[in-house]
């Protein structure tokens, strides 16, 4: 009996450890100063909280098709197409909103854990974030955008 205690109890430690530390990675920057998209339908880390980090006194745009507007990109209703890689032009969808420096923002994530994010005609990442006015998309670079170091359970800011 104690033997199985202890197994289960290793296990379960094994468990919450794993998941501590796959929640609490930070994602990380590419030498282009991109946060890669991850591949489609993958289950893994995701970042939430993040903060505006661009020096432009005019903010960081987020932007949003017209025709993409309505909906919520971890949706129901959200259509694939949104998601096909390197098709948008986002650089040149409208500004819907913009951040200032030192803004916090919160990131759309997916219901199974997954981080959402497009990468436009160029092969750009793109990062959806909640806004008073609906979801848009920022450019997931460490130019305009930080990650926050996370509590790995409540997914709340640890700064």
């Amino acid at each position: 009996m104690k033997a199985e205690i202890r197994i289960v109890s290793l296990a379960v430690i094994g468990i919450l450890g794993l998941g501590a530390n796959l929640a609490s990675a930070i994602p990380v920057a590419n030498q282009q100063g991109d946060y890669p998209v991850p591949p489609p339908r993958t289950r893994g880390n995701r970042q939430v909280n993040w903060v505006v980090v661009d020096p432009d006194s005019q903010g960081l745009n987020c932007r949003m098709a017209q025709r993409f507007r309505s909906i919520s990109v971890d949706g129901i209703n959200a259509p694939d197409e949104l998601f096909e890689r390197n098709k948008h032009n986002v650089s040149q969808w409208p500004v819907v909103t913009t951040f200032r420096r030192g803004q916090r923002l919160q990131a759309v994530t997916g219901n199974n854990a997954n981080q959402i994010m497009i990468s436009d005609t160029q092969g750009k990442p793109w990062l959806p974030v909640l806004t008073d006015k609906g979801n848009c998309f920022v450019r997931a670079n460490s130019r305009f955008i930080k990650p926050i170091r996370e509590n790995p359970t409540t997914l709340k800011p640890l700064e």
